[in-house]
C-alpha cells in the first residue's frame, strides 16, 4: 500500500485556489469549514477527509484526481487511458486514424519543444 503525500494534496489545492482568486477564507466559506483547517490542509499538517476533499474539487471547479496528484501517477494513467478508450468506442477507422495521427503530431511538438530526443 502506498504512502498518501498530503502536503502534495495541500500544494495542488493551493494552486487551484489562488489561480480561483480565492483566499483560504474564501474557500472555507464555500464548504463550510474553518480557514485554519484550509491552511492546515494546504500545508500538509491536516488530511482531509473525502468528503471535504470532493467539496474543495467542487469549490475549485476541479475534479479529486487533479488534488491527489502526484498521488495517483499510475492511477491517473489508467484512467486516462481507460477514457480515451471510451471516447474510441464507436468510431470508424479512419476517424481513430486521423487521432492517432494527430496524437502522434502533438507528441512529436512537445519533445521538441521540451528538447526531448523521439
Amino acid at each position: 500500500m502506498s504512502k498518501i503525500d498530503y502536503g502534495e494534496i495541500g500544494k495542488n489545492i493551493r494552486i487551484h485556489r489562488t489561480q480561483k482568486n480565492l483566499k483560504q477564507k474564501d474557500l472555507a466559506e464555500k464548504i463550510n469549514v474553518s480557514a485554519q483547517h484550509i491552511s492546515h490542509i494546504e500545508t500538509g499538517r491536516a488530511q482531509p477527509s473525502l468528503p471535504v476533499l470532493v467539496d474543495i474539487a467542487n469549490a475549485l471547479d476541479t475534479d479529486i484526481n487533479t488534488l491527489l496528484g502526484a498521488n495517483l501517477s499510475t492511477g491517473r494513467k489508467k484512467i486516462l487511458e481507460a477514457q480515451i478508450a471510451e471516447e474510441l468506442e464507436g468510431a470508424t477507422v479512419e476517424v481513430r486514424e486521423r487521432i492517432l495521427a494527430f496524437c502522434k503530431e502533438e507528441i512529436q511538438f512537445y519533445r521538441k519543444i521540451l528538447g526531448l530526443s523521439n
